[in-house]
C-alpha cells in the first residue's frame, strides 16, 4: 500500500516561499560583503604600491587622484560597516530602532545593497584607471577619459546617497521607504547635529557626531575633491581656511552638544562638564597640529587624549564592566583591546598638516579608524538601549515582515 503524501496547507507554501526569499536574500548579501570586502583590500594594496619608487605608472594614482578615491573608499567601506553593524544588533536583540529613532526602512539589507553599488562603481573607476595608466594608448582620447574616472568615483556616494529612488543603480535588493528615510535622516538627524548648540541634544544626535569625529580627513578628502569638480584654487587662502574648519568642525560640534546637555541636565552636569573638557583637548589637538609639526605640545596633547578617549570609551560609553549584555562573552576583552590599539593612531589620523607618517599610512589608519569607530558603535548602542529598556523578545534575534525583509 502506497503512503499518503502528506498534505500541504497554504500556511505551509507560503512558510516556504518566505524562507526561500530570506535565503535568497541572505546569500545575495553574503557574496555581495565577500566580493566588495576582497575588491576593497585589493584597491587599498594597489594604492599602498603605487608609492614605491618602482611603482612605474601607477606611482599617478598617488597624485592628485589620491584623496578622490582615498575618500570614495572610505566612504563606501562606512556603509559597508554601518550595515554589518545594524546586522549585528538585530541578531543579538539590541532595540537599536529605539535608541536612534530611526525608520523601518532603515534595514541592513538597504544600507549593504547601497553600499555594494558604490563599491562597485568605485572599484571600476580605480581598476579602469589603472589600466589606462599602464596602457595608456590603447584607447584614442585615454587620457581625457582616464582623468573623469577619478571624479565619479569621488562623486558616487553622494549620488548613490541622494538616489530619489528606493533602488540605487547597481543595488541588488529593493527596499520599500529607504528614500525616504534616507531624506528624513539627512533632515532630522544630521541637520540637527550641525546646528548644536542651538538644538536639542539627543543620543542619537550625540551618536552622529561621535561618528563624524572619526572622519575628518574624510572631510579634508572631500573638500580637496569638490574643488577638483569646481576647479577652485587649492592654494588659495580661502581655501585653506575651510579646510582648517572643517578640521574643528566635528569636535567643536561635540563640545557644544556637552556644554548644552551640562546646562539642560543638571543631574549629569558634571559627566557633561568632564566629557567637554575632552573635546576640549581634541580641539587644542587639532590647533597645535596647525601651528607647528612634531612640536612636543602636538605629541603630549596626542598622548593625553588617547588615554582619555581610551578610558572614555571603555567605561562611560560602553559602561564596562556591567552585568547585562547582548553580544557574546568573547567580543567584549577584544572590543577593548583592539580599541586600545587602533587608537594609537586615532591623533594622527585627525590632525591636519601632519607629515608624522606618510600618505599611504594615513590611508590604512583612516581605514583602522573607521573599524574601530563602528566596532564602538556597537557597543555603544547596545550600553543605551540596555539602559532604556531591554529589547522585545525576538527568536534567535531576528523578526521578519511580511515582505520577507526584516524590520
Amino acid at each position: 500500500m502506497e503512503a499518503t503524501p502528506p498534505r500541504i496547507t497554504f500556511r505551509d507554501a507560503q512558510h516556504r516561499v518566505h524562507m526561500d526569499m530570506v535565503k535568497t536574500r541572505m546569500f545575495l548579501l553574503g557574496l555581495g560583503s565577500g566580493t566588495t570586502l576582497t575588491l576593497f583590500i585589493a584597491s587599498i594594496l594597489l594604492m599602498v604600491a603605487s608609492y614605491s619608487p618602482t611603482a612605474g605608472a601607477i606611482s599617478v594614482i598617488c597624485g592628485w587622484p589620491y584623496p578622490l578615491y582615498r575618500a570614495a573608499f572610505l566612504a563606501s567601506l562606512c556603509g559597508l560597516l554601518y550595515g554589518a553593524v545594524v546586522f549585528a544588533w538585530r541578531r543579538n536583540s539590541v532595540d537599536f530602532r529605539r535608541a536612534l529613532h530611526l525608520s523601518p526602512a532603515v534595514t541592513y539589507q538597504a544600507i549593504l545593497s547601497y553600499s555594494y553599488a558604490c563599491f562597485v562603481i568605485v572599484f571600476a573607476c580605480f581598476v579602469l584607471f589603472a589600466l589606462l595608466l599602464l596602457a595608456p594608448d590603447a584607447v584614442p582620447g585615454a587620457r581625457k577619459f582616464r582623468n573623469t574616472l577619478p571624479l565619479i568615483a569621488f562623486m558616487a556616494p553622494f549620488l548613490i546617497a541622494a538616489w530619489p529612488k528606493d533602488r540605487a543603480p547597481g543595488a541588488c535588493l529593493t527596499t520599500p521607504g529607504a528614500a525616504g528615510a534616507r531624506r528624513a535622516l539627512a533632515l532630522e538627524l544630521v541637520g540637527p547635529v550641525l546646528v548644536s548648540p542651538f538644538s536639542e541634544v539627543t543620543f542619537a544626535r550625540t551618536f552622529v557626531a561621535d561618528v563624524l569625529c572619526s572622519m575628518p580627513k574624510i572631510f579634508a578628502d572631500a573638500q580637496y575633491g569638490f574643488a577638483v569638480v569646481f576647479d577652485c584654487d587649492t592654494e588659495s587662502a580661502t581655501y585653506i581656511h575651510v579646510g582648517y574648519v572643517l578640521a574643528f568642525l566635528p569636535f567643536v560640534v561635540r563640545l557644544n552638544q556637552s556644554l548644552r546637555a551640562a546646562f539642560d541636565d543638571a543631574a549629569h552636569r558634571r559627566k557633561n562638564c568632564w566629557n567637554a573638557g575632552k573635546y576640549s583637548l581634541q580641539i587644542a589637538l587639532v590647533a597645535e597640529s596647525i601651528r607647528a609639526q612634531h612640536s612636543v605640545p602636538w605629541f603630549a596633547l596626542a598622548l593625553t587624549s588617547t588615554l582619555c578617549n581610551f578610558f572614555w570609551d571603555v567605561h562611560m560609553d560602553w559602561g564596562l564592566p556591567r552585568q547585562h549584555k547582548r553580544f557574546p562573552a568573547w567580543f567584549y576583552p577584544s572590543a577593548v583591546a583592539s580599541n586600545f590599539v587602533l587608537r594609537l593612531g586615532w591623533a594622527v589620523y585627525v590632525s591636519p598638516d601632519q607629515k608624522v607618517v606618510a600618505q599611504h599610512v594615513i590611508l590604512l589608519l583612516g581605514v583602522a579608524e573607521v573599524f574601530r569607530r563602528f566596532q564602538w558603535a556597537a557597543l555603544r548602542v547596545e550600553n543605551e538601549a540596555l539602559k532604556i529598556g531591554a529589547a522585545p523578545h525576538e527568536r534567535d534575534g531576528l523578526r521578519y515582515d511580511s515582505v520577507g525583509g526584516h524590520v
